[in-house]
């Protein structure tokens, strides 16, 4: 008796120990700049503030980055079913902040920093070559299951790769966060394609 409770203790452990290892979070991820000397060792203030926030921001809280002006080129093909806004929009313009190159990482309360996004994370102002945002999602096909982004009878989006609005943005596909711990804080996997058949099923 003795020995099925250690080993009850010991499953529960393995399992506690799985589920963390599985769960992400933004401590660690690609989103973490505590260890970067202009970030002052915090994790959220170069995107959020618990004081003097913008306010105008309405979508993300306590917002305290710098916004991109950029005039941005947006993505267009004959095979889309409903075509970008003509400009970033929502979260994707928050996202596009640090990720068009032209503000630097380290722009949040009221600076002006130096360090700029680089390599494959610099989008730049040019989107006319990456998937699509600030587009309204409308049924592309009629192949994808309806529970892919509908939960029953219909009222709600789906949290898993969530809209904005009615709208497909950046983080629709990824999470700022990490909850999933996937790389580059994607929301689904890469692998066969598993993200991009959640929407486009064939």
């Amino acid at each position: 008796m003795k020995n099925m409770g250690l080993n009850i203790i010991v499953i529960c452990f393995a399992y506690f120990f799985a589920q963390s290892m599985v769960f992400g979070g933004i401590v660690g991820s690609a989103h973490d700049f505590s260890t970067e000397g202009w970030s002052g060792g915090k994790i959220c203030q170069p995107c959020h503030t618990p004081h003097t926030s913008d306010l105008s921001v309405s979508d993300a809280p306590l917002w305290d980055h710098s916004a991109t002006t950029a005039a941005f080129s947006m993505y267009d093909s004959p095979t889309m079913v409903v075509q970008p806004e003509t400009e970033p929009q929502g979260v994707s313009k928050l996202c596009l902040s640090c990720h068009d190159g032209t503000i630097a990482l380290d722009s949040f309360g009221g600076n002006v920093g130096s360090e700029n996004i680089s390599g494959t994370a610099d989008l730049t102002p040019d989107l006319s070559d990456d998937h699509p945002v600030s587009v309204q999602w409308k049924h592309q096909n009629d192949t994808a299951p309806c529970s892919n982004c509908h939960f029953a009878h219909g009222e709600l989006f789906s949290s898993k790769l969530p809209f904005y609005n009615g709208f497909v943005e950046c983080a629709t596909c990824h999470d700022v966060h990490n909850s999933e711990n996937l790389p580059k804080l994607l929301r689904k996997p890469m692998q066969s394609s598993e993200i991009c058949f959640h929407c486009h099923g064939k």
